[in-house]
């Protein structure tokens, strides 16, 4: 188990610990030469994150040994507008973390029982049209690539089992996002953003190839994706 804001909310999640140790036109879709509608292939798209349950991993930093983050991701609702060419998810994410061995909290340290628990709820909006390009990457490269990104090259993330993260890239940001998180026992705090990055998790690489080529076949179907006219 979905966005650029969760990979920035484990992040951020991450060295807390480490610290203690409108509607608009109908968009203009390109025709087909072959394969499946825009509605099949969006009904297909639907189903598919519908289909892939709860998906777990367990997560471990180089810049906190001997911590174990457990992680739970699931879209608990998918629903497909090929009218609009947009898909709009809601999913939620569970994150534990294990202190080592022997360890506890302490009066007043940067980590409390509330960081040990998080639930976040977050909903997207995605405008296939606007989409340019869509890849199958392993979670734990995505991570990795995200911490050198934020200038954070000596730190990195192994994901276990492997899990694979379809991941959906604009040049403007075209993602909308509403999180809901809850830290413990504190009360929820809700954001909306916006962003140039968004995704799924899948367990398998085989499954979330074929998520990928069907959303792919919609981006195309809706006018989306880089073209060489766009590039030049």
């Amino acid at each position: 188990m979905k966005t650029r804001y969760r990979l920035t909310a484990v992040l951020a999640f991450g060295f807390a610990v480490s610290a203690w140790a409108q509607q608009s036109a109908p968009p203009q879709r390109k025709p087909a030469d072959s394969g499946p509608t825009l509605a099949a292939t969006m009904q297909f798209i639907q189903e598919k994150l519908s289909e892939k349950g709860k998906i777990g991993w367990e997560e471990t930093w180089s810049s906190q040994p001997g911590f174990t983050r457990r992680v739970f991701a699931q879209t608990t609702d998918a629903m497909a507008d090929p009218a609009a060419c947009t898909l709009y998810t809601t999913a939620t994410l569970d994150y534990t973390i294990e202190l080592p061995k022997g360890r506890v909290l302490k009066p007043g340290g940067p980590l409390t029982a509330d960081d040990l628990q998080i639930h976040l709820v977050q909903t997207e909006t995605i405008p296939f049209k606007d989409v340019e390009k869509i890849t199958v990457e392993k979670m734990q490269d995505v991570k990795n690539q995200s911490l050198a990104e934020q200038a954070h090259p000596d730190v990195t993330v192994t994901v276990t089992p492997p899990v694979f993260y379809v991941k959906l890239w604009a040049s403007n940001a075209v993602f909308s996002i509403h999180t809901s998180t809850t830290k413990g026992s504190q009360a929820p705090v809700e954001k909306d953003r916006t962003s140039k990055e968004d995704g799924f998790d899948f367990r398998d690489e085989e499954s979330s190839n074929h998520a990928a080529k069907a959303m792919i076949h919609a981006m195309e179907l809706c006018g989306g994706g880089v073209t060489k006219k766009d590039l030049f």
